[in-house]
C-alpha cells in the first residue's frame, strides 16, 4: 500500500529492448535462485519455508510449482539468473504457453448407422386350358411363377458437433504487437508505449526478487493488452509484513490509462497488480500469497476486476491513498471500482501488521478511504479464516456500495460473520463452497490440476 514516490528513479537505466529473447549457445553455471525454481518445480523435490508460513501455504506451493513444472524446467537449461537482462527462449508448445484463458471446446461426436431390411413377395398364379376334339381330349395347365423383391432401408445418421466457449482476449486488437519470451530476472520497464500497444507475454516466466521489485513497469499511451505471464516471487516467504512492505514491490504496475491486465500468474510479491492510472481491467488473474494488496488501488482509479482469482491476499483490495497521493489531487468519488465473478480470499501470513513474526494473520478484504471510488460487487465469493489485524469493524463491506448482487461469504473463524453484511451476501461456514468455485474457475481456464 506504499506510494510509489520516486520509486522509477532507481529503475531508469534499465533495458528496455531485446524483448525477443535470443537463444544461448553456451551454458552458465546455475544460480541459487535457478536451483530454488528447479526444486520448486519438482513436487519431489518441494519444499516450503519456513515452518510459520503453515502446512497449507507448502501445499499451495507446490501446487503453483508444479503447474508450471514444464517451464521451470528450463531453468536448469537457461542462464538467464547469471546474465541479467538477457530473456531466454522457452518451451512453452505452439500457441499460449503460460497463457490462461484459452478456447476450450466440448466436442459431441455420435456413430453413423445404416440398417437394411429387405422384404420378398412371391406370387404363383395357375392357368388351365382345356382343348376337345371328337377323337382326343387334351387337357394342359401351366404354371408361372413371378417374384417380386422390394428393399426399404432405414438409415439413423449423426453428425459430429462441436461448441466452442471463446473467452475474450485483449490480444485481439489490432495495436503495435510486443512478444515476450523466456526468462526474465529483471524488469521489463517501458513507458513510451504507443497506443493500443499488444504485449503478448503468454510464454514469458517473471522473477520478481528484491533486485527485480516490478518485473512489468508500463507507461505511455493508452488502451495497452498485457495478456499472461507467469511471475514467481523469489522473495524468503517468510518474511513479516513489514519486511516486504519496506520492499515495495509489485507483480504489474503501470501509469497509462485504459490497461487491460489479463491471465496472469502471480505468486509471492508485495502487492499484486498497481494501477496509478485508470480506467483499468483485471480480468482471468490468477493470483497467490500476495504479502500486502492483491490490488494496490490506492490512486483509486475507476476499473473493472472481473472473473479473476485470487487465491491468498493479505488484503483484497486497497483504496487507501497516501498523504503525496492525496496532494497529487487524486480522488476517487466520482468514479466506480466493479467487481464481479471473481474469487477473493484472505490468507493468514508469518508477521502481520502489528504482530510478532512468529504470529499469522491477515488483514480486510476491503482496505478504504473517504476519497475511495463508488463501489460495486457481483457474483463474487469471498472467503475469510479468521478476523483482520485491524479487528472485526474492518471485515465489513465500505460504505460507498452502490450496487451489489449475489455474494457469497465463507467464514471459517469463530462464531457469526465479525461485521454486518448487505443483504446481497449469503453467509456460510462450509469451506466446499470456496473448493468448489475455485475448481470450476480452474476447469474454465483450462488450469490443469
Amino acid at each position: 500500500m506504499q506510494s510509489d514516490g520516486n520509486e522509477l528513479g532507481s529503475r531508469a537505466g534499465r533495458r528496455t529492448a531485446g524483448v525477443t529473447a535470443p537463444r544461448l549457445g553456451r551454458r552458465r553455471r546455475m544460480c541459487n535462485a535457478t536451483r530454488r525454481a528447479i526444486r520448486l518445480g519438482d513436487p519431489r523435490h518441494a519444499t516450503c519455508t519456513p515452518a510459520a508460513s503453515g502446512a497449507a501455504e507448502c501445499a499451495a506451493h507446490v501446487e503453483i510449482m508444479s503447474t508450471y513444472q514444464k517451464r521451470l524446467a528450463l531453468l536448469a537449461l537457461s542462464t538467464a539468473l547469471a546474465l541479467p537482462g538477457l530473456a531466454i527462449a522457452a518451451p512453452g508448445g505452439s500457441g499460449n504457453g503460460n497463457a490462461f484463458g484459452r478456447k476450450p471446446v466440448t466436442t459431441t461426436t455420435s456413430t453413423s448407422s445404416t440398417t437394411s431390411t429387405t422384404r420378398t413377395t412371391t406370387t404363383t398364379t395357375t392357368t388351365t386350358s382345356t382343348s376337345s376334339s371328337t377323337t382326343s381330349s387334351t387337357t394342359s395347365s401351366t404354371t408361372s411363377t413371378s417374384t417380386t423383391s422390394s428393399t426399404t432401408s432405414s438409415t439413423t445418421s449423426t453428425s459430429t458437433t462441436s461448441s466452442t466457449t471463446t473467452i475474450p482476449t485483449c490480444l485481439d486488437g489490432s495495436g503495435p504487437l510486443i512478444t515476450l519470451t523466456g526468462t526474465w530476472a529483471t524488469s521489463y520497464e517501458n513507458r513510451a508505449l504507443l497506443d493500443l500497444t499488444r504485449l503478448d507475454a503468454r510464454r514469458a516466466t517473471f522473477l520478481p526478487s528484491p533486485t527485480d521489485l516490478y518485473p512489468l513497469n508500463l507507461g505511455g499511451g493508452s488502451g495497452t493488452c498485457v495478456s499472461g505471464g507467469v511471475e514467481l516471487g523469489q522473495y524468503d516467504r517468510s518474511l513479516t509484513w513489514d519486511q516486504m512492505h519496506t520492499i515495495n514491490n509489485a507483480g504489474v504496475r503501470f501509469e497509462n490509462p485504459g490497461v487491460t491486465v489479463e491471465y496472469i500468474r502471480i505468486d509471492d510479491v508485495t502487492d499484486g497488480i498497481r494501477p496509478v492510472a485508470g480506467p483499468f481491467t483485471i480480468r482471468g488473474a490468477w493470483l497467490s500469497y500476495i504479502r500486502d494488496d492483491c490490488v494496490e488501488n490506492d490512486h483509486v482509479q475507476p476499473g473493472l476486476i472481473d472473473d479473476s482469482l485470487f487465491d491468498g491476499c493479505y488484503v483484497g483490495i486497497s483504496e487507501r491513498p497516501s498523504l503525496a497521493i492525496i496532494t497529487s489531487g487524486y480522488d476517487g468519488r466520482n468514479d466506480l471500482l466493479t467487481v464481479r465473478q471473481s474469487l477473493i480470499r484472505l490468507q493468514p501470513m508469518p508477521g502481520p501488521r502489528g504482530g510478532l513474526p512468529t504470529d499469522l494473520g491477515n488483514g480486510q478484504f476491503f482496505k478504504w478511504s473517504d476519497l475511495a471510488t463508488h463501489l460495486e460487487l457481483d457474483d463474487n465469493v469471498f472467503l475469510a479464516e479468521q478476523v483482520g489485524e485491524g479487528g472485526a469493524s474492518t471485515m465489513g463491506i465500505p460504505s460507498s456500495l452502490v450496487g451489489c448482487s449475489n455474494n457469497v461469504m465463507v467464514w471459517l473463524g469463530q462464531g457469526p460473520y465479525p461485521a454486518p453484511l448487505p443483504a446481497c451476501f449469503t453467509v456460510t461456514t462450509d469451506r466446499s463452497v470456496w473448493d468448489a468455485a475455485v475448481a470450476t474457475w480452474k476447469l474454465r481456464h483450462g488450469v490443469v490440476p
